[in-house]
């Protein structure tokens, strides 16, 4: 190992150590007695804002393994599960996304069946605006009809997300990624790509029309849970993807400089905040590891980790954290939101710090896979050179042939023509001298014919 990954390795370790130790302050500081009654970290109670706290206390103990962090959550369950009786919300459905891990890990078929039952009301019963989306309903004596909120996505639409995973349900697979596309599609701002607050169906207004942060939070953390949980049950859009892909890119071109969102995302001189923050970052973080977004965004959540890790305190409190905002009236109202430690808030951190204990391994698994494709790609060109200079040498090659043939054949045809030539020529002037030698050899003959008759008759006389 070389002095410098020597030192980077030092430097992961200690952010391992100190990422462990304020998840387990924020665990402590969550469940503390002392904050019953206060309505941002009274966890025992049955709504939304335990809800997230103990949504991400599963996520904070599954994801590191601590056994006593889901035995306490079972416990939480037990205590709490009455106060779930009576008139339902979609607020106060937060709490059941934790059922179908718990039915996973104890067996227990209550946690199914009552999972299934709750399902089955957001399905048939549950209102609806006109456009079909579930209308954004509160424990509080007051109603918002037909108004949509980005809130329901992750308070809602998550759970039947997970029990589609758990059940195989491809009917509610459906469901939760119809849900999640007509939000978007009700409140994603065409110019910009990020989220109005909500929609106003019988209005047909974003109302205030505020691009506030943690409504984008809720639906850029929820997204790559809900496609995972769904992914192999149903057919994701693409436009569904697409939308979530301009929304994360709009997000990033809103953070702020030191790493953290401002709560309206638009509006750079107002406050900045933490739990939208968190969310934000900890949706990159999964969107990235699930393949729904380039690796570019590990740094956008790294600068916003680096952003909130000074505001935990010691005790584990959570600092920057804007209370309970409904749809306000108007953009400047939502700056006016005081802010406190809220369960939401200390729950969005947490999640942001578990998902960040696996982003050294992340990063280094994505350097070795971008090391190995760029060395695929070197292959590739090695590969297609080698092959650009066979088949150049292999012309080559066959261009000599030819000449060395063409040449052959020429000597060839020259020699026979030569030869053709020699031998015409010898076989003209043969032609020529036999005759000659014909009659000379005649003359020759007769001359000893003549010869030889003068010889008898000087005997005979």
């Amino acid at each position: 190992m070389s002095a410098k990954q020597e030192s980077e390795a030092k430097r992961a370790a200690g952010r391992q150590r100190e990422l462990e130790a304020k998840l387990r302050q924020i665990f402590e500081y969550m469940r503390l007695e002392r904050h019953q009654g206060n309505w941002g970290m009274d966890i025992n109670h049955w709504d939304w804002v335990p809800g997230v706290g103990v949504i991400s206390m599963l996520e904070y103990g599954t994801g590191t393994g601590q056994d006593e962090v889901t035995d306490y959550l079972l416990h939480w369950v037990n205590r709490n599960k009455q106060k779930a009786e009576g008139v339902r919300v979609i607020n106060s459905l937060a709490p059941y996304a934790l059922f179908p891990e718990l039915y996973r890990l104890t067996g227990d078929p209550w946690f199914l069946s009552r999972a299934q039952e709750v399902a089955a009301w957001m399905l048939e019963t549950a209102p609806r605006t006109r456009e079909g989306a579930l209308e954004h309903t509160v424990t509080e004596a007051v109603e918002f009809p037909e108004q949509v909120w980005a809130d329901t996505v992750y308070m809602a639409v998550l759970f039947l997300a997970r029990l589609a995973g758990l059940t195989g349900d491809q009917e509610l697979a459906a469901a939760a990624v119809q849900q999640t596309l007509q939000h978007l599609r009700l409140l994603q701002d065409p110019a910009t790509g990020l989220l109005f607050h909500g929609w106003n169906s019988r209005a047909g207004s974003h109302m205030s029309a505020a691009r506030w942060a943690r409504a984008n939070a809720w639906v850029a953390l929820a997204v790559p849970d809900i496609v995972a949980g769904t992914g192999s049950l149903t057919a994701i859009p693409q436009e569904l993807y697409s939308r979530y892909r301009r929304l994360a890119s709009a997000l990033r071109q809103a953070q702020g400089a030191g790493g953290l969102w401002h709560t309206v995302l638009d509006r750079p001189d107002y406050y900045e905040e933490t739990s939208a923050s968190a969310g934000i970052a900890c949706g990159f973080l999964k969107a990235v590891k699930s393949g729904l977004l380039e690796d570019a965004y590990l740094e956008s959540a790294e600068a916003a980790l680096a952003g909130i890790l000074p505001l935990i305190r010691e005790d584990g409190e959570v600092q920057g954290v804007s209370g309970g905002t409904p749809v306000m009236p108007s953009i400047a109202a939502y700056n006016t939101i005081e802010r406190y430690p809220a369960l939401y808030g200390q729950g969005l951190v947490m999640q942001l710090l578990t998902e960040a204990l696996d982003l050294g391994e992340m990063k280094h698994r994505l350097e070795r896979q971008e090391h190995e494709e760029r060395q695929e790609h070197q292959g590739r060109q090695e590969g297609q050179r080698c092959e650009e200079h066979e088949e150049r040498q292999g012309r080559q090659e066959d261009q000599g042939r030819e000449e060395h043939e063409e040449r052959q054949g020429r000597q060839e045809d020259q020699g026979r023509e030569e030869h053709e030539e020699r031998q015409g020529g010898q076989e003209d002037q043969g032609r020529e001298e036999h005759p000659e030698r014909q009659g000379g050899q005649r003359r020759q003959e007769q001359s000893e014919g003549i010869g030889s008759l003068n010889v008898e008759g000087e005997a005979g006389g």
